[in-house]
């Protein structure tokens, strides 16, 4: 087991990409995130969250930018709103902060990212954090075990997954919907139609998965590519780590466990 001062001095510099996963483990409440900065109030959503700070995303004039962008170096103060599945009440936490920047989102002019230091991180966020990424290392050696340990793409198992039977992939700009048949924590078998793009071994791909819960987009590698006789392309991705899609393959997994119809007994002796 460890202490809190050996996941402390783990976690400190650990950094959460504010995703739609992570905002469901952590109970996060992104619309009730608010920046103070003077007088004023910013609502914003979490973007990233470190225990060091935070980065928010905040829509802005060109003129509110460069109003706000004078509190730089200044004060600040953050609330955070979560509820984690269970708990009856929402948890408030509210951080003061050394604003670091206020910049514009590349190449979308009125969005505007609030970069801020925590002074200190609060201890109930620092808690949250460490529970995400104990989550996160969990689910990365999930990812080992599940490997090479393909689950076909049927009726049952899509309907509990929770699989939309919807699957596209980007690749060299191009775009298409596949057919997906197995799944696995570290592979994807899927069929390109006639009209998609020509794909290479060995090229880089995104798959974009659509859950009921979550729908994310998996980097990966194209490891086999095969022209069947009617011009379709049978393919399979060799896919890195994916936080959504281990967390689904465990769930299922769980539940296959008690869905498995028992073996028939023994037919008794008269």
């Amino acid at each position: 087991m460890h202490n809190q001062t050996d996941l402390l001095a783990q976690y400190q510099n650990e950094t959460a990409a504010i995703t739609p996963f992570a905002q469901a483990r952590m109970g996060l409440k992104p619309g009730q995130t608010v920046v103070k900065l003077d007088t004023y109030g910013i609502i914003c959503v979490p973007y990233r969250l470190s225990m060091n700070g935070a980065v928010l995303v905040a829509s802005f004039s060109r003129e509110e930018l460069a109003f706000f962008q004078k509190y730089v170096n200044g004060l600040a103060g953050l609330t955070l709103v979560f509820q984690p599945g269970g708990a009856q009440t929402p948890m408030k936490i509210f951080a003061r902060c050394l604003l670091r920047s206020v910049s514009p989102m590349k190449g979308r002019e009125s969005i505007g990212l609030i970069d801020v230091a925590f002074k200190p991180c609060p201890p109930d966020l620092v808690q949250t954090l460490i529970d995400y990424f104990m989550l996160l290392d969990r689910l990365k050696v999930e990812y080992d075990d599940y490997k090479g340990k393909p689950i076909s793409i049927n009726p049952d198992t899509a309907k509990t997954m929770g699989y939309n039977n919807y699957c596209t992939i980007g690749y060299a700009g191009a775009q298409a919907k596949v057919a997906l048949f197995a799944l696995a924590s570290d592979s994807a078998d899927f069929l390109v139609p006639m009209n998609g793009p020509i794909l290479e071994q060995d090229k880089p791909i995104q798959l974009k998965l659509f859950f009921q819960s979550f729908q994310f987009t998996v980097a990966g590698t194209l490891a086999s590519v095969a022209r069947l006789q009617n011009g379709v392309q049978k393919v399979r991705v060799a896919l890195q780590f994916s936080s959504e899609l281990v967390s689904i393959i465990e769930q299922y997994r769980f539940a296959e466990r008690f869905t498995a119809k028992p073996a028939a007994a023994p037919d008794q002796p008269a």
